[in-house]
């Protein structure tokens, strides 16, 4: 088995609960620690570049873009979630344990109406942001850092991407919490699916070409 296949079957999706009044401790990754995960998801394929006019002045062609918070950016977060419309829910729970959180978007091409549309295009940025995604995550598990993808709940609003200044012509894609290793009494919550997978042969197949 190749370390890349090793790393991808160890890599687990749980989220870290505990109780608000007790958030756990800051100061076990530092932002240099953050970064270099940020940067090995940059060596995720993309196809197209971001479109210019969706692109910041400085012309960044990768079609993703990662808004990081250190741990102690996800504490001081917390409070601000709550004076948003949506409640923070178990989002603020895994703000009191992340050593980092990072909200991952992409940037789609422009329209007419305004909203993003699911053409060819949009479809390639989407699939390399979650290349992006998923190469960060196997780079935090190599490095024996607990990780969850969360779809954002809160974290994916417009109030809570001016709060953020994340710009409105950015997409949500996830939010990245990075986790200690679970301390005793503290509630872990483990991915939901992952009893279910099936064997691949189970959901792949080899295409029979004939001459016919």
């Amino acid at each position: 088995m190749s370390k890349i296949s090793d790393i991808a079957r160890r890599r687990v999706t749980q989220k870290l609960l505990p109780d608000l009044a007790n958030p756990l401790p800051t100061g076990r990754l530092s932002r240099a620690d953050v970064e270099d995960l940020v940067e090995a998801a940059g060596w995720a394929p993309f196809h197209r570049a971001a479109h210019a006019a969706r692109s910041r002045a400085d012309k960044v062609v990768e079609p993703w873009r990662f808004h990081m918070l250190d741990d102690v950016g996800c504490r001081a977060l917390i409070p601000k979630l709550y004076s948003l419309p949506k409640p923070p829910s178990k989002i603020a729970n895994m703000l009191a344990a992340a050593d980092a959180m990072l909200l991952v978007t992409w940037l789609p091409e422009p329209s007419e109406s305004g909203a993003w549309e699911a053409n060819e295009l949009n479809l390639e940025h989407i699939a390399a942001g979650a290349a992006a995604v998923q190469t960060l995550l196997l780079a935090a598990t190599e490095k024996g850092i607990g990780s969850y993808w969360s779809s954002g709940g809160v974290l994916a609003t417009v109030e809570a991407f001016d709060l953020m200044r994340i710009s409105r012509d950015e997409v949500f894609l996830g939010a990245i919490f990075l986790f200690p290793e679970p301390p005793e009494g503290v509630e872990v919550s483990p991915g939901k699916l992952r009893g279910q997978r099936g064997e691949a042969a189970s959901w792949s197949r080899w295409v029979p070409v004939s001459d016919q």
